[in-house]
């Protein structure tokens, strides 16, 4: 669960699915294939555009791995070791490219809720890595980004169907986008990973909630493994959580 960090600013409830929806990508114009971002993506204002916005760019925590051909980065992109987070000019540009008109005034919190939204699920990522390899000397690197808002995983539809056959079970709960995350092992290996974002209740003062599921995709032998561990990790530990001694590793 990833708990919103700006408080009591998308009280709306629609607000948070055209907040945390991601506009970075799918765009019609030349785009970098590392992460579907427009090539150049303009700082300049909109020509609609009433107020400034910030062009400052925040570095994430994520590591970038590197391209062979660094021609497809953008210049501030490839000056940085890791990910680099568009800012809210950037934000702004590519949504009125989309055909949204989003107040203007919403681009700063938007920026932060879609940075926030990709650390936490580079924190999941790095949780499972430590199951594949826990004497890991080197740190994975994203080396991909994907965004396929459209297309429903296997999971998610489901979990629609499991709602439809038991409601009172299965809360009736569509993600809102879905990234495709290629990730670079110290080995070499490339892992892809498959994360979908929901919407949850807000909390108990207002503040919008997601929820992030994230895992290995089950296209190697490497990701099915490991998601056979944890799941007979998660159940072994059930069967003790009662004593003082136990602990859950599923997560």
């Amino acid at each position: 669960m990833a708990s919103c960090p700006m408080s009591n600013q998308h009280n709306d409830p629609n607000a948070p699915l055209l907040a945390a929806k991601c506009p970075m990508s799918n765009g019609k114009d030349a785009v970098n294939p590392l992460n579907n971002v427009p090539l150049n993506l303009s700082q300049s204002p909109n020509s609609n555009q009433t107020r400034v916005l910030s062009t400052k760019r925040e570095v994430s925590t994520i590591p970038r791995a590197v391209s062979d051909d660094e021609t497809n980065d953008a210049l501030d992109q490839r000056s940085s070791s890791n990910w680099v987070y568009p800012s809210p000019q950037q934000f702004f540009n590519a949504l009125t490219r989309k055909g949204y008109r989003m107040p203007e005034d919403q681009m700063g919190t938007m920026v932060q809720l879609h940075n926030f939204l990709n650390e936490e699920a580079w924190r999941e990522v790095l949780e499972w890595e430590k199951r594949w390899n826990p004497n890991s000397t080197s740190a994975p690197q994203l080396a991909q980004i994907n965004g396929k808002p459209r297309e429903l995983t296997y999971k998610a539809r489901g979990l629609q169907w499991a709602n439809w056959a038991m409601p009172s079970r299965f809360p009736a709960r569509r993600p809102f986008d879905r990234h495709d995350w290629i990730v670079r092992r110290e080995t070499g290996e490339l892992i892809r990973y498959v994360i979908d974002y929901y919407s949850d209740e807000p909390d108990e003062e207002g503040n919008p909630v997601f929820l992030l599921d994230v895992r290995p995709a089950s296209d190697s032998l490497s990701s099915i493994q490991v998601k056979c561990r944890t799941a007979i990790g998660g159940l072994w530990g059930s069967f003790f959580e009662s004593g003082s001694t136990s602990k859950d590793v599923s997560t």
